[in-house]
C-alpha cells in the first residue's frame, strides 16, 4: 500500500484544498506519495510541505498504520 492510500482523509482533503491554490505542488506530494511505501523515503521538502499544509508535527501522523 503506498503512502497516498494511506493518507488520512482529512490530511488528503486539506492538500486537495492547498491544490486550489497551489496546483502543481499539490500534484508533486501526491505523485510522491504513490510512489513511496515508507514515509522516511519521502524527500524532506515534500515532508516539509505536507507537515505544514497538514498543520502536523511528526510526518508520521499523517498516515494510517497498516
Amino acid at each position: 500500500m503506498n503512502l497516498y492510500e494511506r493518507l488520512t482523509p482529512k490530511n488528503k482533503k486539506s492538500i486537495k484544498e492547498h491544490g486550489k491554490r497551489y496546483p502543481h505542488t499539490a500534484s508533486e506530494i501526491i505523485a510522491e506519495l504513490k510512489n513511496e511505501e515508507f514515509f522516511t523515503n519521502v524527500r524532506y521538502g515534500t515532508a516539509w510541505d505536507i507537515i505544514k499544509i497538514c498543520k502536523l508535527e511528526f510526518l508520521g501522523d499523517a498516515f494510517t498504520d497498516r
